[in-house]
């Protein structure tokens, strides 16, 4: 377990780094291929991932900090973002010992499933926000396409972020998490 900040910050700068290239790649390639509508929320997957694999007393700024540079891509609050990721982490941290990624239909499910979570946290958090169904619903036909690529990504995502957060056998810092 990471519980100085010290031994956080390379993982995150090149995690924030990978963000920072998908969130380029998702806002600049699909549009020109024609998918105007859809942006694959890669902050989501790396909320989870942290949520799953970290314990640190720090995930919250972590997550925070993931947010705010996802909301230099979307128009999207990162404030919604942050409360959903760390209520997700917290359910996460009290189920961790029971969820456990085994194979790839396992980790594509449990990311499915979070993902529902986070819409309905964002959703009812947005809907307080603007007393509105309209856009939440809107919005729900765009979230079932993306989540489920996002879902079908998490398997080989997750062994990425393996290798930046735990930098091989031996961990990059020189302790595993």
């Amino acid at each position: 377990m990471k519980t100085q900040l010290k031994d956080l910050i390379v993982p995150l700068i090149i995690t924030l780094l990978i963000l920072i290239v998908l969130e380029i790649i998702s806002t600049a390639l699909l549009p020109a291929f024609g998918i105007q509508k859809y942006i694959i929320p890669f902050n989501i997957l790396i909320v989870l991932y942290l949520g799953f694999k970290l314990e640190t007393p720090y995930l919250s700024v972590l997550i925070l900090i993931v947010q705010y540079f996802h909301s230099f891509f979307s128009i999207e609050g990162w404030e919604l973002g942050t409360i959903a990721g760390v209520f997700i982490c917290i359910v996460i941290s009290y189920l961790r010992d029971v969820i456990h990624f085994s194979s790839a239909i396992i980790t594509i499910t449990v990311t499915q499933i979070f993902q529902v979570v986070w819409f309905l946290i964002v959703s009812i958090l947005f809907y307080l926000k603007t007393n509105s169904f309209v856009l939440i619903v809107e919005k729900m036909w765009r979230f079932i396409p993306e989540s489920i690529v996002i879902s079908l990504m998490a398997p080989f995502f997750f062994a990425i972020l393996d290798k930046v957060w735990k930098g091989g056998a031996e961990g990059m810092l020189g302790e595993d998490i």
